[in-house]
């Protein structure tokens, strides 16, 4: 394969899940402007936790659309799904930059902030899988190496957001950011959009996936066959997937929020925390799967699990701008050691003909059910006493390293094996 082809395979992969993830992390990690603008005035606790929901509620499509795109990106092809999800991320992203605030249309403002919601969880629901494959059946050799181009996205996209936020209220003050500056961080969605479907309208299919076609090996139903033949695989991935989804949901959205909410961070050091959680993510996305490589999938498992809990509970109790960063700092590291070997486990554990349904079902059940709701129950938890809010992730974080246990080791499987 020459350097030109994979180059394009890895900007092609890349590119949809970037523009996914910076549309998930925008709405998250400006949270307290989309507060502001979709709901009611009142507890500010209240309308984060509310906005919070709103962004869980996402995650409820993800499983839909890792239905319908794992369907026919195992029946006719990975590239041809990926050519819908990104168009279908942009607009809905996009357009939320264009919606009426609460102020102007009352609680219709809030129906169709979750409409949008839903219809980005449904792209991503079919972006992630068929990326992830894009780059393991094009790059069979290595894989732990490949996957962590794709799984380096999902730092870049909330580095991006956070970035964004932080050069626009620089510039414009918060409180034009309040009132309109938001804004602008959607609408850039729109951008990334018509660049990622220009990269990938020349992207080839790969080539396990033809092979497969030619050995006419593609079933009828592929999510029928991974329910009834590979259940246990799917049932073991998806809490590896929603347990690493808590590592990252923890440093991205909860803990930054709870600082915030407490006002032991300013707005401004919130957002350089987020950043410096991305940064030291994808430093460790490339080093965590090329380490997968070298000393197998489930040992760095383990090793982000360990790290997750001792970080847990000191932060919680001993508050204060230090803790934060350095909280922030190994949460990071525990996140980026573990995701990338997490993408090619959850991928390599599938035969090729259910591989896109079966990758993609894992990471959005174990996300939207596990990893995803994180932020609201714990928060809520909070709300109860400040001891109960580390409670959730830490009973995953166990329960990661049991499936870990009882997981394969793949890093040696053969990807062309097609049943």
């Amino acid at each position: 394969m020459s350097t030109t082809i994979t180059r394009h395979i890895l900007i092609s992969a890349m590119i949809g899940t970037l523009l996914e993830w910076y549309d998930i992390f925008i709405f998250s990690t400006g949270a307290f402007y989309v507060a502001a603008n979709f709901m009611p005035s009142g507890s500010p606790v209240a309308a984060i936790a509310s906005t919070l929901l709103i962004f869980a509620i996402g995650f409820l499509f993800r499983p839909l659309g890792a239905f319908v795109f794992g369907h026919y990106g195992d029946k006719i092809g990975r590239k041809n799904m990926l050519m819908y999800t990104i168009v279908i991320s942009g607009l809905s992203s996009g357009i939320v930059g264009l919606l009426p605030t609460y102020a102007q249309i009352g609680v219709w403002a809030i129906v169709l902030l979750v409409i949008m919601r839903l219809l980005l969880g449904f792209g991503l629901g079919g972006e992630w899988g068929g990326a992830m494959l894009v780059a393991l059946e094009h790059g069979q050799k290595r894989r732990g190496y490949w996957s962590s181009f794709v799984q380096s996205t999902v730092g870049m996209g909330l580095v991006l957001g956070s970035i964004v936020f932080l050069v626009l209220g620089a510039i414009i003050g918060q409180s034009a950011m309040v009132a309109w500056g938001w804004r602008i961080a959607f609408l850039i969605s729109f951008l990334l959009m018509a660049i990622g479907f220009y990269i990938r309208y020349t992207l080839p299919e790969t080539p396990v996936f033809e092979a497969a076609k030619k050995e006419k090996a593609i079933v009828s139903v592929p999510a029928g066959t991974v329910f009834t033949k590979y259940w246990r695989q799917l049932l073991l991935s998806t809490i590896i997937a929603g347990a690493v989804g808590t590592i990252w949901f923890t440093g991205s959205v909860t803990l930054p929020t709870i600082y915030r909410l407490f006002h032991v961070v300013t707005p401004e050091l919130q957002q350089i925390g987020i950043l410096l959680f991305g940064l030291i993510e994808i430093l460790f996305v490339f080093l965590g799967g090329p380490l997968s490589d070298r000393i197998g999938r489930r040992p760095t498992i383990y090793i982000a699990s360990i790290i997750f809990l001792v970080v847990l509970y000191p932060v919680i109790i001993a508050k204060s701008v230090a803790m934060f960063f350095v909280a922030m700092a190994l949460l990071g590291i525990a996140h980026g050691i573990a995701y990338a070997p997490e993408g090619a486990m959850i991928s390599e554990i599938f035969p090729t003909n259910v591989r896109y349904t079966g990758n993609s079902l894992a990471y959005q059940f174990g996300n939207a059910f596990i990893g995803g709701p994180q932020p609201y129950v714990s928060v809520d938890l909070g709300a109860i006493s400040y001891l109960l809010e580390p409670v959730y992730a830490v009973v995953f974080a166990v329960i990661a390293i049991v499936a870990a246990y009882k997981f394969k080791e793949t890093k040696d499987v053969d990807l062309t094996k097609v049943t």
